[in-house]
């Protein structure tokens, strides 16, 4: 065998085995990202009625699941409709506040938390026709009943100004929950009473979704739990009540509530046993 063959016999050898390495390094990295995973599942199984979302600036996953219209960042989310499902995909579970906030909670895809899976169409997430943020001080009014504190809050400044501590006005903000910045109503509860907020001239919706939380500011580890108690009155139809708990951690509870279809009016009663930096936020959204 001549020289010349023997080198390109070895060429060929340290390409196969550089092959087998990139192959190697590739079923790894695939192994430890289980989003590479689901992007090929979420490939499979979606058409394009549907969006598929990547939080982080990760192209290659956006790649993954195309023909399936993909793309990433958090885009507005305000109408819906025509989408049939909405997948987010996002670098851990706290990135996905915005999501959760505009649709509701949604069950980890596959087992990651990190991404998640909306029926939009099947849902009533499509069309929101009623955003709490947007009408403090209109649709939204308060006021605190019982303690030193109590009585109504009149709309003054941007804000319902209850009495009291500037802490006690209640307010369309940003907040931080483990780390993610999210536009909410700041209803700070009290100990020697109850905050008393309410909504009127909804219009028909099919459900209300939202989160709620303790902002970072305001979590410590000895801190007391923040309790809702959700009343849904739509015209003609008995009272829907939910009792919702924002438990003592980072990060926020998202929630749903279905609906009778008809202009309604709610009410959410805000308490908690120990008041020190509470710092509670919510968001409500009516949809269909």
């Amino acid at each position: 065998m001549s020289r010349t063959a023997r080198e390109l016999g070895w060429l060929a050898l340290a390409l196969v085995a550089l092959a087998g390495a990139f192959a190697a390094l590739e079923a790894a990295r695939a192994k430890g990202d289980t989003r590479r995973a689901l992007a090929r599942v979420i490939r499979r199984e979606a058409s394009t009625r549907d969006v598929a979302i990547v939080v982080d600036e990760a192209p290659e996953l956006v790649a993954l699941m195309r023909p399936v219209p993909s793309l990433w960042g958090v885009p507005p989310l305000s109408d819906l409709a025509g989408v049939r499902r909405v997948y987010a995909l996002a670098p851990g579970a706290a990135a996905l506040l915005p999501f959760f906030a505009r649709l509701g909670p949604a069950e980890p895809f596959h087992g990651d938390a990190r991404v998640r899976r909306w029926e939009v169409a099947g849902g009533h997430l499509g069309r929101p026709v009623f955003d709490a943020l947007e009408a403090v001080g209109t649709h939204v009014t308060a006021a605190r009943e019982g303690g030193v504190d109590g009585g109504e809050c009149p709309f003054d400044g941007g804000r319902l100004a209850c009495k009291g501590a500037p802490w006690n006005h209640v307010v369309a903000e940003p907040h931080r929950f483990d780390g993610v910045e999210q536009r909410c109503v700041f209803a700070h509860p009290q100990a020697d009473g109850r905050l008393v907020i309410s909504l009127a001239r909804i219009p028909a919706a099919r459900a209300v979704v939202g989160v709620m939380g303790i902002d970072d500011a305001g979590y410590h580890p000895n801190g007391a739990p923040v309790n809702v108690r959700v009343e849904y009155r739509a015209e003609g139809s008995p009272p829907v009540v939910r009792e919702l708990v924002t438990p003592n951690r980072r990060g926020v509870v998202p929630w749903r509530i279905d609906v009778a279809h008809r202009p309604a009016t709610a009410t959410l009663t805000i308490t908690t046993a120990d008041a020190g930096a509470r710092q509670f936020c919510f968001t409500l959204t009516a949809t269909e």
